[in-house]
């Protein structure tokens, strides 16, 4: 019983996204979101500026980008948008200096590492075993799903120490639970629930008033790859994102934010 209830709590907990949405010198909080050129993470994008951020949106496709752009400052006139293209597969260092320098003028809040895939093929042809894979194909896939979150995080987080309060999301997935089929894509997500623990650890270390927290997704519809009808057990991306940032404050550096893929 009292497991139980431990485990209701977290989802009973107002969200304290709020905590975040705070000025510096008169600028206006950003929230930065990788990966938000469709699915959760045009969804996460919208979702915060209905909150009251400001977005800078990150994708590797500009058309894309300049689409999920337009759609966002129409429907939000009151807010300001930009978007940024880097490759998630690549990781040279000058590409995360050019990053920092992007962001250097604004008053950077939060950071959602959304950006990942299990493969740039479609997924009904993609499930398949790890010698399958060729070496590019691998390296392609722990780079976007591990490396470049990290590296990411590593480049801002001086900005978000001094911009603080600020929020770190680390986007996962229920496959690092080592999933048959997906095994550097489960892998990778994994890593990210021990970098989200280590981090989290590190900033009560340091004093540093950033919150960390690593969320564990599972199936959704409204994403690149599945469109079906939402269900209760697939929710559309629209709202398995507010779900996401309505566990901001949880208490919990790892948490599964929609209530029904816990149970």
């Amino acid at each position: 019983l009292l497991l139980a209830l431990d485990t209701l709590i977290v989802y009973l907990r107002p969200s304290k996204l709020p905590r975040y949405l705070h000025t510096k010198r008169s600028q206006p909080a950003w929230a930065l979101v990788t990966g938000a050129s469709d699915g959760i993470g045009k969804a996460f994008a919208h979702s915060l500026a209905e909150a009251g951020f400001n977005v800078v949106i990150h994708g590797r496709s500009p058309s894309k980008l300049a689409v999920v752009f337009a759609e966002l400052e129409s429907t939000y006139p009151l807010r300001s948008f930009r978007f940024l293209t880097a490759d998630a597969t690549k990781c040279h260092p000058d590409a995360f200096e050019g990053i920092v320098q992007f962001l250097s003028d604004i008053h950077l809040t939060v950071l959602i590492n959304n950006a990942g895939s299990v493969s740039r093929r479609p997924l009904i042809t993609d499930y398949r075993p790890l010698d399958s894979y060729t070496h590019a194909e691998l390296v392609e896939s722990v780079t976007l799903n591990a490396l470049f979150p990290t590296l990411l995080t590593r480049a801002l987080a001086p900005a978000l120490a001094v911009n603080g309060p600020a929020l770190i999301f680390f986007v996962g997935s229920l496959a690092d639970i080592g999933l048959p089929l997906v095994a550097p894509y489960g892998s990778s997500k994994s890593f990210l629930g021990t970098l989200a623990d280590s981090m989290a650890l590190e900033m009560r270390m340091t004093g540093r008033d950033i919150e960390v927290l690593h969320v564990r997704v599972g199936p959704m519809t409204g994403v690149a790859t599945i469109w079906r009808p939402p269900s209760w057990l697939r929710p559309h991306a629209t709202t398995l994102a507010q779900t996401v940032l309505d566990r901001v404050g949880c208490g919990r550096a790892v948490v599964v934010p929609y209530l029904p893929h816990a149970l």
